[in-house]
């Protein structure tokens, strides 16, 4: 049986300032490392096998907490980086819906497949992670990867054969937790926290 435990990287300046962070890199707050830590106590208790992390810092700075904690070597993979927001990195929703218009309409209009200009459609993403995951479904074991948050949706509803646009429906908060158990081409929610 495949066991995965999805963790999002704690707070960064970009969660508190509401912008969207894709792919440009912001630090974890002092908040952010701490909710790491409160995650440690869970963690030590799982017999992990392999820790994967998406490249960014936020990500990797969470990843390097907990393999000094448990004693695991991470491996980075690029395709758990979250979604490439391209022209609207590093912006808010209000700057980018006066900014970007025309764009921002066409994305809320069809947020799943309309190609930010510059980044990627939400069904890029959607391909990019799940190639990951398909490499990962069919082991036994259980492996921690350290991501973001439209990451662990995408995980979530593909391995529990949800729609894509039900994705928005779980939360995902920075230092959360979800739990997959995964065997026979099916997936079960085990821990959201």
């Amino acid at each position: 049986m495949l066991k995965l435990i999805l963790v999002r990287h704690g707070e960064t300046k970009a969660n508190v300032d509401k912008l969207y962070s894709g792919w440009t890199d912001f630090p974890l707050t002092d908040r952010g490392k701490e909710q790491v830590k409160n995650l440690l106590e869970i963690l030590s208790r799982e017999n992990i096998d392999v820790i994967y992390s998406s490249p960014l810092s936020r990500t990797l700075v969470t990843a390097e907490i907990i393999s000094k904690h448990i004693g695991k070597k991470i491996y980075v993979n690029e395709k758990l980086k979250e979604m490439n927001f391209g022209i609207f990195e590093g912006k808010t929703y209000k700057e980018i819906s006066k900014t970007y218009h025309l764009e921002w309409e066409k994305w809320i209009s069809d947020n799943i497949k309309y190609r930010i200009p510059n980044g990627e459609s939400l069904m890029d993403m959607y391909n990019r992670v799940t190639q990951f995951i398909d490499e990962l479904k069919d082991k036994d074991g259980t492996f921690l990867l350290v991501t973001h948050a439209g990451v662990i949706r995408i995980v979530i509803t593909y391995l529990l054969n949800l729609n894509i646009d039900e994705m928005w429906h779980f939360k995902i908060l920075p230092g959360g937790l979800v739990e997959i158990l995964y065997e026979n081409d099916f997936g079960v929610l085990t821990k959201l926290i």
